[in-house]
């Protein structure tokens, strides 16, 4: 198995380094023969692509695609794709830091000639935990999509894989349609008519949910918006909580009753939570109906894991 991990970054000097070292220092299953690392940085304006270049020529080969400007997701990955060797792709943003072992977990499931996509499971940060409403909102979007995930993947029915950390076959998807502003939904269900989708749940990417009630609105609009498009470009939804919720009620029920069953003391917050989803729903839909542009998103600095983990190791 040759493997290749592409990483799209932009103005992420504090974070590529670190998560470099960590893809290279991982743990991979004895089948991968060869690994690389490719990182593509779009228009970056600080010292991100030199960063980079200290990694060439190690152990582990790193490639660097450099984009003159930010033209989305999308093209970042596609410009990675031409470039890439390997017969399998992982995907990891430069902004998530994936646990010991997570890249190993994340492969296995490959020895199983019908899964054409693994999704790992993203997880909010313990290291920069919000308390009250936000704190929980952080965890509850992640929490929700693992629970759903391992019971539609389970049954083999599973539909979408986390943008945070995923990983596919390399066959199972050729180009990416520019302003794609999901690339994670389209690859997913693309790849998912070339076999199976499975889930990873000890392939975890730690990650940053947005930290205050409009960045975590926006956020999550745009991931919303992305599920839309993703119907319109294949004809199918991705299977996650927003599209089922009409398509499948009773899975999304199961899923909320495992939440508030867990830890009844969040009902309240639970509640207050799909307020918010409602809202979110809406302007979704709004954008939608009048075609409104997400292939190059607005950065969320609240998101960002270098502005926000290490400052605050810095700090400690």
């Amino acid at each position: 198995m040759r493997l290749s991990i592409v990483v799209c970054a932009y103005n992420e000097e504090k974070s590529i380094g670190p998560l470099l070292e960590n893809l290279i220092c991982q743990r991979v299953p004895l089948e991968v023969t060869d690994r690389e690392v490719v990182v593509v940085a779009s228009g970056c304006t600080d010292a991100t692509v030199d960063v980079v270049r200290r990694y060439m020529g190690g152990k582990v080969p790193v490639k660097l695609v450099e984009q003159e400007a930010r033209l989305g997701k999308a093209s970042a990955l596609n410009s990675a794709f031409a470039v890439c060797e390997g017969d399998y792709v992982v995907l990891v943003p430069a902004d998530v830091c994936p646990v010991a072992g997570a890249l190993f977990n994340l492969l296995v499931p490959f020895r199983d000639r019908n899964v054409s996509a693994v999704s790992g499971r993203p997880v909010q940060d313990p290291r920069v935990l919000s308390g009250g409403f936000m704190g929980y909102l952080a965890g509850m979007t992640y929490r929700l999509w693992g629970r759903l995930m391992k019971r539609l993947g389970e049954r083999g029915e599973a539909g979408h894989c986390s943008g945070e950390f995923m990983a596919v076959r390399r066959d199972a998807v050729a180009v990416i349609p520019e302003g794609c502003a999901a690339d994670d939904s389209y690859i997913a269900v693309v790849a998912k008519r070339k076999g199976i989708i499975a889930f990873a749940p000890d392939a975890v990417g730690l990650n940053l949910m947005a930290r205050n009630i409009v960045d975590y609105v926006n956020q999550r609009r745009r991931w919303l918006f992305g599920h839309f498009q993703t119907k319109k470009v294949t004809g199918e939804f991705p299977t996650v909580m927003d599209t089922l919720v009409f398509s499948r009620p009773t899975v999304v029920l199961r899923v909320l009753v495992e939440e508030v069953a867990e830890c009844p003391k969040r009902a309240v917050y639970l509640a207050a939570a799909m307020v918010v989803e409602g809202l979110i729903y809406v302007l979704a839909v709004f954008d939608h109906v009048f075609r409104r542009e997400y292939g190059v998103w607005p950065v969320i600095r609240s998101t960002k894991y270098a502005e926000v983990v290490l400052e605050e190791e810095k700090v400690s």
